[in-house]
């Protein structure tokens, strides 16, 4: 299983890379009336919540060949944390988006699109010290 713990710092990139473009140019896109940009930002959007899954698959796969968690067990945590608010604020998101179409529905979705945005960031932060602070899934 410890394959799984080095295999999610790699594929993690790719979901972090595609929803950070996508709320960034969905909402760029909305305020500057583009709708090439907010197009390709919806698409990187909704192929990255796709991503999410397999990944927060293999990182709990991961965390589960883990040992010794208590020297980082508050960052790992934390981790956690943002990983759960991150992938239930996209499907907020998700869902107000595709069924709810009104400017109610509109504002939550970038709402959710924005609060979705931060806990990214701050489930990327965490993870990004999991791996360079404490070393996990970089030794053995």
């Amino acid at each position: 299983m410890i394959f799984f713990a080095k295999l999610h710092p790699l594929i993690v990139h790719f979901p972090v890379a595609l929803l950070t473009s996508g709320v960034v140019f969905e909402i760029y896109g909305s305020l500057k009336k583009d709708e090439v940009v907010e197009t390709a930002g919806r698409f990187n959007t909704r192929l990255g919540f796709g991503c999410i899954f397999p990944v927060l698959i293999v990182g709990f796969l991961g965390m589960l060949s883990l040992d010794n968690t208590e020297k980082f067990k508050d960052f790992l945590s934390g981790h956690m944390r943002f990983v759960f608010l991150t992938t239930g604020v996209f499907i907020i998101a998700m869902v107000f988006s595709r069924y709810v179409r009104n400017p109610f529905g509109r504002a939550v979705y970038f709402l959710a699109l924005i609060a979705g945005l931060v806990c990214v960031l701050n489930t990327g932060y965490y993870g990004g010290e999991l791996v360079h602070r404490f070393g996990v899934s970089t030794t053995q």
